[in-house]
């Protein structure tokens, strides 16, 4: 039984840049993983644009509507009872954690970006999917 190989590049589409008589197995690994980590990095940087675009809106599931709500008036309840020192003290501490949270949401939409992209990609060279123009 002879090698299987599953990559989201064409082997045509890796071997076009080798001349000939230089195909070899790792060569084109090489080169693979070269193209792999370019399409990674422009699909991170449109993820995350994507991201940056649809971040801040509200979300329509009732569930997190109301898990905010909830949040939003415990936050505004602790911060009305804090004094000056408190509050300043406060508000360092949930911009830091904003942010802590904010770069962790992008991170995972990017990393789902990539994997949805991924799944897309095996699907359509399997013949299962459509090819999107």
């Amino acid at each position: 039984m002879g090698a299987f190989r599953i990559s989201m590049v064409k082997m045509d589409t890796v071997g076009k840049y080798f001349p000939k008589k230089r195909e070899t197995m790792s060569e084109y690994e090489a080169l693979e993983n070269a193209y792999l980590d370019g399409m990674r990095e422009i699909l991170s940087e449109v993820a995350a644009r994507r991201h940056l675009e649809t971040w801040g809106m509200r979300s329509n599931n009732p569930y997190i509507r109301k898990a905010s709500e909830d949040s939003s008036y415990a936050i505004e309840r602790l911060h009305s009872s804090l004094n000056e020192t408190q509050c300043e003290l406060y508000g360092l501490m949930e911009e830091a954690m904003s942010t802590e949270q904010g770069l962790g949401e992008e991170e995972a939409f990017v990393v789902g970006f990539l994997e949805g992209y991924r799944f897309i990609k095996e699907l359509q060279r399997s013949g299962g999917g459509q090819t999107m123009v």
